[in-house]
């Protein structure tokens, strides 16, 4: 996390001071629990759908089930399944899973897009019911209007002799219509910004910026484990940020999942993964919303800091584990590639100390306008260094170039980072 302090410039008998203002905000508060802790409304565990005293159903007639079949829904056609199947070939999760394991997938995932009451599955196994229906949530931002799901047993003495399975939807069939269109005209504001010839690095980047600006974190936000929060509300926590880059990036046909894990103080948390030039990247929009992670009773924040932090845009395995826990459901590529981070994009990514290259960066950055400027280290060594020649000794002043006597700036030493901002 970025802690954020202020240089206050003394001359007093040639004498330089150096004072830190207190500012430090190291936790994250995520109250809502993740969507996938969160199956069924009433409690955080699978419960069976109740009839009468038993969540199945007893026949005491072989004869009556073909009639009890036709009370519940069919299994799905060969030909529906087979266009399933072949439609979600792109979406990360369902490519990870074994081939009896997709037929169930995709079972539930009709189920979820077409209100299916009692969809019949292929399964006579209740426990598998659970992770693929986390699996098809994770893969689909876009059904928004689920929060759990019930299923039924049908028995013959002890043996299952079929399993049906109900989304529990969150609202009627004219809203979930409603919403779609609501959240679709959303979107397409922030798709329309994006130059169809703009790379997948620049879509990226423009999407994180926009969920950024567009979205304040606020834990009590409604709807906030899904894109309603973001798109409709413009108030989120970090499950509804992240599927709401997950959705757009679907849009502009960019391989992008969520990821979901744990932060300081075993906290649940949600980012995304992205594919970039074949290369895979952490994206993180919540913690990228500078003004989350700083206090925002700090004279600091008072003072202007805020903006968007681009220390979670397109970052390595090893960086995102210095802060996150990742705990996904299925395993994830290891990301190695720095080429589309933000700031070896930018420039501002540094292997030495260079005073020549950090000054010729700060003038292109006042001429174009900037509140601030940050620069990302390579390693610890060199982070040290930064931080002791620009703050220690203070060459920072003469390197911004100001008449005013303080700077405010925020450092990050699990990302090596230090930004300035500009008055």
């Amino acid at each position: 996390m970025k802690k954020v302090c202020l240089i206050i410039l003394v001359t007093f008998l040639g004498i330089w001071l150096f004072f830190p203002a207190k500012a430090d905000k190291d936790t994250v508060l995520m109250e809502e629990p993740l969507v996938y802790e969160q199956k069924l409304p009433q409690n955080d565990t699978i419960a069976e759908k109740e009839i009468g005293e038993e969540a199945v159903v007893l026949w005491k007639e072989e004869k009556e089930e073909e009639e009890i079949k036709g009370k519940t829904g069919s299994l799905l056609s060969e030909e529906i399944k087979g266009e399933l199947l072949r439609s979600q070939q792109d979406n990360y999760v369902f490519s990870s899973l074994p081939i009896t394991k997709q037929n169930l997938y995709v079972e539930i995932l009709y189920a979820l897009q077409h209100r299916v009451e009692e969809m019949e599955l292929s399964t006579k196994d209740p426990e598998e019911i659970d992770f693929i229906f986390q699996c098809v949530l994770t893969d689909h931002p876009e059904i928004f209007y689920v929060d759990g799901y019930s299923f039924v047993k049908y028995t013959y003495g002890e043996e299952i002799r079929r399993v049906t399975f109900t989304g529990n939807f969150l609202y009627d069939e004219e809203e979930i219509v409603n919403r779609q269109r609501k959240i679709e005209e959303s979107a397409e504001i922030i798709l329309a910004k994006i130059p169809k010839e703009a790379s997948d690095y620049e879509k990226v980047k423009k999407v994180y910026e926009e969920i950024i600006n567009g979205t304040q974190y606020f834990s009590q936000a409604e709807d906030n484990q899904n894109i309603c929060s973001v798109f409709l509300g413009k108030k989120s926590v970090c499950q509804g940020y992240a599927k709401a880059v997950q959705y757009l990036l679907n849009q502009l046909n960019v391989p992008t999942t969520l990821v979901v894990g744990r932060v300081k103080n075993n906290e649940g948390h949600a980012w995304n993964l992205v594919c970039i030039d074949n290369q895979y990247y952490h994206v993180d929009a919540t913690w990228g919303d500078a003004s989350y992670l700083v206090d925002q009773e700090e004279e600091a924040q008072k003072e202007g800091v805020g903006g968007i932090n681009y220390d979670y845009l397109c970052i390595t395995t090893e960086e995102i584990e210095r802060t996150h826990v990742i705990d996904s459901l299925v395993p994830l590529p290891p990301c190695t590639s720095k080429e589309a981070n933000y700031y070896v994009m930018e420039g501002a990514y540094f292997t030495a100390f260079d005073e020549d290259k950090l000054i010729a960066l700060i003038e292109n950055y006042q001429q174009q306008g900037r509140e601030n400027i940050t620069v990302k280290c390579d390693s610890l060594l060199i982070y040290q260094e930064m931080m002791e020649k620009l703050i220690e000794e203070q060459r920072i002043f003469s390197y911004l170039n100001i008449k005013e006597n303080r700077i405010i700036y925020a450092d990050s030493p699990e990302q090596l980072s230090i930004t300035f901002w500009l008055e």
